[in-house]
C-alpha cells in the first residue's frame, strides 16, 4: 500500500501502454457495414484531466480485495471517498492512443457532410456497440441505420478497450475525468477539421450507458460544440448504477477470459461480469433478445477498470447552458438505471428539473444493451426520427 504522494510521485515510473500486447484479445475486426466507407484510425491524443487520486489501493490486488472495495463503495460511496480517496485532485498530463473510426454513407449518400452523430459506447462493449453485427446480419447495426438514413458517425473506443490503449494504472489513469478529457478533444477535433476530413457544423452526441453519462456531462462542459443530445441506456437514478457493480459480480478479466486475455498483460483490477447470468440480469431481457447476439457480447466483452466504476457518476452534472434537444431512450426493462421498470417515476421525479426540448422513448422488451435486443431495428428509426429534426434545426 502506497499513500497518495507515493502514488503521485511513482505515476509517470508505472504507466505502461499495453495496447500492442492486447493481440484484439476480444475485438471484432469488422471497421464497419457494408452501407457504408469506414475509416479506422488511431490517434495521439494530448490529455491534460482533474483526477481522483486513490491512496490504500492495489492496482495488482487479488479478486477478494477486488470484490472488498466494491462492498466497501456500494452502500456508502462517501464513507469509501474518505478511506480510499485523496481529498484534493490532481492534473495528470499524458499522451493516450486512442482507436477511431468515421463512417459516411456509400456512394455519397450523405445528406450533409458537415453533420456528424457523434457516438460513445458503455461499460461492457468497445465502440463496435454501434456496429453490431450478429452473424453477419446488420440489423443491430445502428452505423448501417445511420449510413441507410444519410448520416455520417464517428465512433471510438474508449481507453482501456477494443484497439485503444490499455494503460496499467488502473485507479489514478483510468477512470472517469480521463475519460472525459478524451472526449473533449476527440469533439474538439470533430470541430476544427482533424477527423473526417472536415469541419463539422453540426453534431450530435449519442451515448449509451457511461457513454450517455459522458454526453452528458460534454453538454454541461461544453454546451455550445453540441447541437444535441442522445442519451440511450440512461436516467438519473445513480442507485441502479451503484447495484451494478456488485450484481455484475466484476472480476479479472484474465481470470474469467483466460482464452482471450492470458497473454495481454493486463493487470487484475481491468474487471468483467463474472457469468452468463451476471451480464444477463444487467444488460439482456429474456427472451427479447437472440441466442446468437448474446453470445456475441459474451465473447467479445470488454473490460473496466475498478477506478471508472468508482467514478463514472460523478460526471454527471447540470447543463444549464445546453439549450438543444435532449432525448432519452432506455429499454422499458433496464436494470441498471430502472431495476426493470422505466415506466416507474420515483417519488421525487416531479422535482427534477429538465430541458425545456426533451423527450423520452421507452422501448418495450429491451434491457440495458438496447442494441443488441429484437426491438433495435424499431428503437434506430426512432432514434434516427430525433436526430433528423436535430439536424434540421
Amino acid at each position: 500500500m502506497h499513500s497518495s504522494s507515493r502514488f503521485l510521485s511513482l505515476l509517470g515510473l508505472v504507466y505502461i501502454a499495453l495496447a500492442q500486447s492486447m493481440n484484439q484479445a476480444g475485438y471484432n475486426p469488422r471497421v464497419g457495414p457494408p452501407n457504408a466507407n469506414c475509416t479506422r484510425q488511431t490517434y495521439q491524443l494530448d490529455i491534460t484531466s482533474n483526477n481522483t487520486v486513490f491512496q490504500n489501493v492495489d492496482s495488482n490486488a487479488n479478486e477478494t480485495y477486488i470484490t472488498k472495495l466494491l462492498q466497501t463503495f456500494a452502500p456508502l460511496p462517501m464513507n469509501f471517498s474518505q478511506e480510499y480517496e485523496h481529498p484534493d485532485k490532481q492534473p495528470l498530463s499524458r499522451q493516450y492512443s486512442i482507436s477511431g473510426t468515421f463512417c459516411t454513407p456509400m456512394n455519397g449518400q450523405v445528406k450533409n457532410a458537415s453533420h456528424v452523430q457523434y457516438l460513445i459506447h458503455g461499460v461492457g462493449f468497445d465502440s463496435s456497440y454501434w456496429d453490431f453485427a450478429v452473424d453477419g446480419s446488420d440489423e443491430h447495426s445502428y452505423v448501417s441505420a445511420a449510413a441507410a438514413a444519410g448520416y455520417s458517425t464517428f465512433r471510438y473506443d474508449r481507453l482501456g478497450t477494443g484497439l485503444s490503449e490499455h494503460p496499467n494504472d488502473t485507479y489514478n489513469v483510468v477512470q472517469a475525468p480521463t475519460d472525459i478529457a478524451i472526449a473533449t478533444k476527440l469533439l474538439e477535433m470533430l470541430k476544427n477539421g482533424n477527423i473526417g476530413g472536415q469541419k463539422f457544423d453540426k453534431i450530435v452526441g449519442v451515448g449509451h450507458s457511461y457513454g450517455s453519462v459522458q454526453v452528458q456531462a460534454l453538454s454541461a462542459t461544453v454546451p455550445r460544440m453540441l447541437d444535441a443530445v442522445l442519451l440511450q441506456g440512461f436516467s438519473t437514478n445513480a442507485t441502479g448504477q451503484l447495484q451494478l457493480l456488485t450484481s455484475g459480480a466484476y472480476s479479472t478479466a484474465t481470470e474469467v477470459f483466460p482464452d482471450r486475455f492470458k497473454d495481454s498483460g493486463l493487470p487484475s483490477t481491468y474487471l468483467v461480469t463474472l457469468a452468463r447470468q451476471t451480464q444477463q440480469l444487467n444488460f439482456w431481457y429474456f427472451p427479447y433478445y437472440s441466442g446468437a447476439a448474446f453470445n456475441h457480447n459474451r465473447q467479445t466483452e470488454q473490460p473496466v477498470t475498478q477506478a471508472v466504476l468508482f467514478t463514472q457518476m460523478g460526471l454527471v452534472q447540470n447543463a444549464t447552458n445546453f439549450t438543444g434537444p435532449v432525448h432519452v431512450v432506455t429499454g422499458a426493462n433496464d436494470w441498471p438505471f430502472c431495476f426493470n421498470d422505466c415506466y416507474a417515476v420515483p417519488a421525487n421525479g416531479a422535482r427534477g428539473s429538465k430541458p425545456a426540448n426533451f423527450s423520452v422513448y421507452i422501448p418495450d422488451n429491451t434491457g440495458h444493451a438496447v442494441n443488441a435486443h429484437y426491438s433495435a431495428p424499431q428503437v434506430y428509426q426512432e432514434m434516427l426520427a430525433f436526430v433528423s429534426d436535430a439536424f434540421a434545426a
